[in-house]
C-alpha cells in the first residue's frame, strides 16, 4: 500500500517492450492496458515513453502508482502475496499471455530486468 506522502499520480517506469511489428503491437498493448484500466476503474493510468515514437521498435511503459496497486489487487490478490518480485513477474506473465492471445509477439519485461532482456536483441533481429 502507499506510504504517507506518496503520490498516487506519479508515473513509474514499469515495463520494457521490444517489438518487431511496432504499429500492430502498439494497438494490442493499448487495448490490453485499456481493458485493465476499465477493470480497475482507472483513467489515464499508463503512458508510453517518448522514445517509443523515436525508436519505433522498443519502448517503455510507465504506470500510475495506484494503477499498479489495483492491478496487483485484481490479478494477484496482492494482499495475500508476500514476494513483490514474484507478484510483478506474475503480472508480466499475465499481460504477456493476453497480448499473445490478441496476436502480438512483443515481449513484455519488467523495467530494469536487464539480464532477462539481454536475449531479446537476437529475437528482435530474426
Amino acid at each position: 500500500m502507499l506510504e504517507a506522502g506518496e503520490d498516487r499520480e506519479e508515473m513509474i517506469l514499469f515495463f520494457s517492450i521490444p517489438s518487431r511489428d511496432f504499429d500492430k503491437d502498439l494497438v494490442i498493448l493499448k487495448k490490453v492496458l485499456h481493458q485493465l484500466e476499465q477493470m480497475t476503474q482507472s483513467e489515464n493510468a499508463y503512458k508510453f515513453s517518448e522514445r517509443a515514437t523515436l525508436a519505433g521498435w522498443f519502448y517503455d511503459v510507465s504506470l500510475k502508482r495506484d494503477f499498479i496497486q489495483r492491478m496487483f489487487q485484481l490479478l494477484l490478490h496482492y494482499g495475500n502475496h508476500k514476494n513483490k518480485k514474484a507478484a510483478t513477474m506474475n503480472i508480466v506473465d499475465t499481460l504477456q499471455e493476453q497480448i499473445k492471445k490478441d496476436g502480438s509477439d512483443a515481449r513484455i519485461k519488467r523495467f530494469g530486468d536487464i539480464p532477462a532482456a539481454a536475449g531479446l536483441w537476437s529475437w528482435l533481429l530474426r
